[in-house]
């Protein structure tokens, strides 16, 4: 009996324990409803836009298009490494006499080489005073010669390389590296090299990420990296991040300018000052193309170039807007002189 006495009790005390957590369930204020789902698709303009579910629907139907299609590459890919590079892949290269051997270079982790076509690789940068890899390029007319510019480009949004220490230079296939200035332009977006002239190169300086500074734009050298000399300069927060030079009429060169400012609580990737610039005098005079590129300093941010290896008078671009999405995909048959935009289905992100 007092055992039944007590378990009673029990029970009883379950009850009015239960009755007095809803009775203070009832006053606490519930949280509202996790709208992730919506949020994570409507920014950043607060609200679905009803012709980026017709773009995207759109986009399904060319990419299934594209997977039957025979001429696009059906091979399954392979991971060959490198393996334990510290950070992103930011540039590889082939030389133009050797296809067995690549270079890779890393954000952060140097550069690795492989003579087997990617079954085995090993660094040969490691001796270097940055190992942030902005951009590797190797001369056409010599082999032998490569240059590196350091210091990635690419701002980031958490995941960021420390600014690089200039431009170094191989002139035997990358046994042996000297550093031939440039140490204070921060990061470095290309390095061009004349296709007839080893010794002539051009690079496109980003200059430091953290702040505003003069040695931001395109430098030229005309004898192998001994002496440099600024050839297009935009302002302080205005930095050169692609450069393409056509292979028929070396003279001609094309600079991607990138206004990009970036405090630790701020950032701006873009501006009035992101633009397409032109030179047909070697680099050493320029002038801004505009007819069909963008001009409202919100739909320009980083911009990518090429030129059409088997026409040079054709040059692509492709434009990032302010926030670093996708703005437009634009050709020119008219070397840069007009404009046309074009599709860009297919193209999921920027680089």
């Amino acid at each position: 009996m007092v055992f039944k006495k007590h378990l009673y009790c029990f029970g009883l005390f379950l009850i009015i324990l239960s009755a007095c957590n809803q009775a203070l369930d009832k006053d606490e204020p519930k949280a509202p409803p996790s709208d992730w789902f919506f949020q994570q698709r409507a920014f950043p303009n607060e609200d679905l836009n009803p012709k980026y579910l017709q773009y995207a629907i759109e986009q399904k139907k060319e990419m299934a298009k594209l997977k039957s299609n025979p001429l696009v590459f059906d091979k399954d890919w392979v991971f060959i490494g490198p393996t334990n590079v510290g950070g992103r892949i930011t540039d590889i290269e082939m030389w133009p006499d050797d296809l067995q051997t690549i270079l890779a270079g890393s954000a952060s982790g140097g550069i690795f080489k492989s003579e087997d076509q990617g079954v085995n690789w090993e660094p040969i940068f490691d001796e270097a005073s940055s190992l942030s890899i902005g951009d590797i390029e190797i001369s056409k007319s010599n082999p032998n010669h490569i240059y590196v510019g350091t210091g990635e480009a690419n701002a980031g949004g958490g995941s960021i390389a420390y600014d690089g220490t200039g431009v170094y230079k191989s002139t035997d296939r990358g046994e042996n590296w000297k550093a031939v200035g440039l140490q204070g332009v921060g990061s470095i977006g290309k390095v061009v090299i004349h296709p007839d002239d080893e010794n002539i190169i051009f690079v496109a300086a980003m200059g430091r990420l953290f702040s505003a500074n003069d040695e931001r734009g395109v430098y030229r050298s005309d004898n192998g990296g001994e002496s440099w000399k600024q050839v297009l300069f935009v302002s302080d927060s205005t930095g050169a991040i692609d450069l393409a030079i056509d292979p028929e009429n070396p003279e001609t060169i094309f600079a991607a300018m990138w206004e990009r400012t970036r405090t630790v609580n701020n950032l701006k990737y873009g501006g009035e000052e992101s633009g397409i610039w032109k030179s047909t005098d070697g680099g050493f005079a320029w002038s801004k193309l505009e007819n069909g590129l963008p001009t409202a300093g919100i739909d320009k941010g980083r911009i990518a170039l090429a030129i059409a290896p088997s026409q040079s008078k054709t040059i692509y671009a492709h434009f990032a807007d302010q926030e670093g999405y996708s703005k437009g995909f634009y050709v020119s048959n008219n070397s840069g002189e007009n404009w046309e935009e074009r599709s860009t289905l297919g193209i999921d992100n920027v680089s």
